[in-house]
């Protein structure tokens, strides 16, 4: 007999994950270290490609206040 609702249900959820695997999805922490472009170049801390200048700006100005924006962030304009 056997048949009941879990094990179709594990059932499913085994064939998803074969199926994802077999494509190659996965984590998505490896896409977003590769966003990670932004760098500020007085700590040398990354950001992602997609931030806001503001938030940008918002760093500078909290973490180095003695440097400006431009010496943080040469390659962004706001």
């Amino acid at each position: 007999m056997g048949g009941g609702n879990a094990q179709k249900s594990a059932m499913a959820r085994k064939k998803a994950q074969e199926k994802l695997a077999a494509k190659g999805a996965g984590s998505q922490l490896a896409t977003n270290a590769k966003a990670m472009t932004q760098m500020c170049m007085v700590c040398r801390t990354s950001f992602l490609c997609t931030l806001a200048p503001a938030k940008l700006k918002e760093h500078s100005d909290n973490k180095h206040p003695k440097q400006t924006f431009e010496q943080c962030f040469p390659n962004v304009t706001l």
